[in-house]
């Protein structure tokens, strides 16, 4: 069996056409390598394995490399000869339809595992590793850079500051002693009517929302919702999940020093975008839990997203907290 080849003789990058003669009786190769023939027992060659119709790279024990194209061939003496080649169970895998759909099932549900499940886990874990005090640090940074992109200062009369501050307090008390909670008043601008926890316990309320909202007590549990979201570190782990490869990195190293760098698309994330389903259900929790706790009825925090929903705009509370038809559905029916 005669195959055509290329050939590097091992001394520099000169390739040379040659014809390799393949005896299986013999089990072994042959070639004219200019004067020398060359000739190897099947047995001393290294073969790499079989990649679709890719040449097959032959090593020989004196340094010769063959670059050959007739995969047929090699295969067929690498039987004759019964030459351990690692990995050929992959072409034989590729080269069968239905291992090559089940492979692309299997990934597909990898993937949406992993995105599903498995990234949100890793993204908890590595967001509560992160010092309240690293949190601190990220609230007043994000709190400058929304200053400078988004708000202008607060317009509210100072007797509605002081009343709402006061029942943030008391919001404030029932959370974690870990935080260091405070409420700044911004006027909203043009993303009116919002309210937004950042890391380090902060929570930026809008004039735009308090003129919306009819009693104290609306206010009141957005505030508590609001802390939901810094008591379990949703803007860390929303970002930790956009940030997957950072985030294995700090998983599996216990470094969460680089979580500083990435909160710095958090501004972007609060106004642009919104939480998962999953982390306003968690907020929702807390805040209907200490609506309870006060006997204060839950129905004063649909009611203003109600309000809210009326308005006409694309931005707002609404575009960050979706979803009020399954926010009235659950604190309706409890």
């Amino acid at each position: 069996m005669n195959c055509v080849a290329y050939c590097y003789d091992g001394r520099g990058s000169t390739r040379t056409t040659v014809r390799v003669n393949i005896d299986y009786q013999a089990r072994v190769i042959a070639f004219q390598l200019g004067e020398e023939e060359k000739s190897y027992r099947a047995i001393d060659l290294l073969i790499s394995p079989r990649l679709a119709s890719t040449p097959r790279r032959i090593e020989t024990p004196d340094g010769c490399i063959l670059d050959v194209s007739d995969n047929e061939a090699i295969d067929q003496l690498i039987d004759v000869a019964e030459i351990p080649v690692p990995g050929r169970w992959i072409h034989r895998l590729e080269s069968k339809f239905r291992y090559v759909s089940l492979s692309i099932v299997i990934t597909v549900l990898f993937v949406w595992l992993s995105a599903g499940y498995g990234i949100p886990v890793i993204a908890k874990h590595v967001a509560f590793m992160v010092p309240v005090t690293t949190n601190l640090v990220l609230g007043e940074e994000v709190l400058v850079a929304l200053d400078k992109m988004v708000f202008s200062e607060s317009q509210l009369p100072t007797n509605d500051k002081q009343k709402l501050t006061k029942r943030f307090v008391s919001v404030a008390e029932s959370m974690s002693d870990d935080y260091k909670f405070r409420l700044v008043f911004r006027r909203g601008g043009k993303i009116g009517a919002n309210a937004f926890a950042l890391p380090g316990g902060t929570v930026i309320l809008t004039d735009e929302l308090v003129e919306k909202a009819q009693t104290v007590s609306e206010v009141e549990l957005v505030l508590a919702h609001e802390l939901g979201h810094v008591v379990n570190r949703h803007g860390l782990r929303q970002i930790l999940q956009s940030s997957t490869v950072a985030l294995l990195i700090m998983a599996i190293t216990g470094d969460v020093s680089s979580a500083a760098a990435l909160a710095s698309a958090l501004p972007t994330l609060l106004v642009e975008s919104h939480y998962s389903r999953e982390f306003e259900k968690e907020a929702d929790r807390v805040a209907y839990d200490y609506a309870i706790s006060r006997g204060i009825s839950p129905r004063h925090f649909i009611n203003l997203l109600d309000r809210l929903s009326d308005t006409d705009g694309d931005l707002g509370f609404l575009s960050t907290h979706p979803s009020v038809q399954d926010r009235s559905k659950k604190f309706s029916a409890q």
